[in-house]
């Protein structure tokens, strides 16, 4: 027995559904849904009254993107700065505003991923691994470099008392 045709969905129902399973950002449903072949008008119109109604709010998005990127993910600023201007199309005013009310303290954070993540010994090549991983993650170099010497330091210590 064949399936009947579905009729398609608006550009309403769409941006409603990608909605429903997470927070986007207006730019972001813009393009999904212009690359699932919505004309440009139709997306316009249902973004607006998606606004209207709030449940479409860029603030909202990337808040919660940050959070958790930081928290669950681990990003450093960077990194975090750079997911949320270039994937994820929000503007600069916007993640420069998430910044601000984000108060993380990033050394704790670079420094509590480095104890996560390890130093194998204190040897050369075994802090540059480290602060390359933490450099990929997105923290500043300099920050990255006094956590591994912070802790090479502890290892150390906990050498010399062996």
């Amino acid at each position: 027995m064949a399936r009947k045709p579905r009729a398609p969905l608006s550009a309403k129902a769409r941006a409603v559904d990608l909605l429903s399973r997470r927070e986007h950002g207006r730019a972001e449903l813009f393009w999904k849904l212009v690359k699932k072949q919505v004309p440009r008008g139709e997306v316009e119109a249902a973004l607006d009254s998606l606004e209207e109604l709030g449940l479409l709010d860029d603030h909202r998005a990337a808040s919660g993107l940050a959070r958790y990127y930081v928290e669950l993910r681990g990003y450093g600023p960077n990194k975090l700065r750079q997911v949320l201007r270039r994937e994820r199309c929000f503007p600069d005013y916007l993640v420069s505003q998430v910044f601000e009310e984000l108060e993380v303290d990033w050394r704790a954070k670079c420094m509590a991923l480095a104890e996560r993540r390890g130093l194998r010994g204190t040897e050369r090549k075994d802090i540059e691994k480290l602060v390359r991983f933490l450099i990929g993650r997105g923290f500043a170099m300099g920050m990255c470099f006094d956590a591994a010497r912070e802790l090479q330091g502890v290892l150390k210590e906990a050498e010399a008392e062996e």
